[in-house]
């Protein structure tokens, strides 16, 4: 059926009232649809509840590590978003086990009924692990022994169960479709009386486990989820658990990524510049010698003083010059305060010797 112009004018007008939003900020509203907690949203989308959090979180890290480029400043600011989500996530995990630890002391029979009704509701489909599940606990084991009581009705009136009451009666023994035919008590010529007594063993067999071992097992359980120890959590609980390892791991890892990447670098040293001409030796540091001050500094130089003038006048009036006299070194230097040790005393006794020989 072809379409007319004025019908295909109209159908373009109503399309441009559905395009979606326009402006920035309603463009921003729009990502926001589907936002329920915010603890797996990305590519920088912050929740209305978090941007507060997000920027106190942000100003406490630029004042602990004060970041030197664009670089530290982007890596503070996922830190900053990681610890705010990892805050509220630990938050919404102890409000999790306050409310578990306030439904199991007002409400635990129940949240537990509701349970038991979601697991039953796939007992036809899959009746071996479905009716396992169910004598996991004491109210599967009431909802079970329920339905034989139920199937106890026309057994009194020695009537026997018809097609949906042998079903249901396989259904609640764990008993699949495919074994149905090969079980003599469930077949349709089977006596009400044999039905009866397979009744009754069912049901004496899953009242006995729900009294001795399910119900304080149960009690238990409910004690502890009351303490704030529950053995079976919640799924959004579970959730959560998942969501704050992964918020962990981005912390850490941004965390990393900023020490490492602020870690000081050794500096290179500036290579010597490359020139053609031959480096010339390098002159000999000059020694400085220091005056030795004597006690006897004015005799000593008065006695230099003469031999050096005699020594000057022979040389020029051409006369055998005056023998010098020698004196020993101890003679004109003076002792040393500290005591010598041995080996400096035994090279003095040794220069003391050579010195008496050489004199003789």
């Amino acid at each position: 059926m072809s379409c007319s112009d004025a019908r295909r004018l109209a159908n373009q007008r109503n399309a441009q009232k559905s395009t979606g939003p326009i402006t920035d900020s309603g463009k921003m509203a729009a990502r926001l649809n589907s936002l329920t907690h915010g603890m797996r949203s990305e590519h920088g989308l912050v929740p209305p509840h978090l941007t507060e959090a997000v920027a106190k979180h942000n100003q406490m890290l630029i004042d602990a590590y004060h970041p030197q480029n664009d670089r530290h400043a982007w890596l503070l600011e996922q830190v900053a978003d990681a610890a705010a989500r990892l805050d509220y996530c630990q938050f919404m995990l102890r409000a999790q086990l306050d409310d578990m630890a306030d439904r199991a002391d007002l409400c635990w029979d129940e949240d537990r009924a509701r349970a038991v009704e979601e697991i039953a509701a796939r007992l036809p489909k899959d009746p071996s692990r479905t009716a396992s599940r169910l004598r996991e606990t004491s109210q599967g084991c009431r909802w079970i022994l329920a339905r034989w009581n139920a199937l106890s009705v026309p057994l009194v009136e020695n009537i026997a169960w018809d097609e949906t009451q042998r079903n249901l009666a396989a259904t609640l023994m764990g008993v699949g479709s495919d074994l149905l035919a090969s079980h003599p008590t469930l077949a349709p010529s089977a006596s009400s009386a044999d039905q009866a007594d397979l009744m009754c063993e069912q049901a004496d067999a899953i009242h006995a486990l729900m009294v001795d071992a399910l119900e304080p097992l149960d009690a238990k359980e409910r004690e502890l989820t009351r303490m704030g120890y529950p053995l079976r959590p919640s799924k959004e609980y579970l959730r959560l658990q998942r969501y704050e390892t992964k918020l962990r791991k981005v912390y850490t890892e941004a965390m990393q990524a900023f020490r490492q990447d602020r870690a000081e670098r050794p500096v290179a040293t500036e290579p010597e510049p490359i020139t053609c001409l031959e480096p010339g030796p390098k002159p000999a540091p000059e020694l400085e010698l220091e005056p030795i001050e004597t006690s006897e500094s004015f005799n000593e130089n008065q006695f230099v003083r003469s031999k050096l003038a005699a020594l000057i006048d022979s040389i020029a009036n051409d006369v055998t010059p005056p023998a010098l006299i020698t004196r020993p070194l101890a003679a004109t230097l003076p002792m040393a305060a500290a005591p010598l040790n041995r080996k400096a005393r035994r090279a003095r006794e040794k220069a003391a010797r050579k010195h008496k020989t050489l004199a003789r």
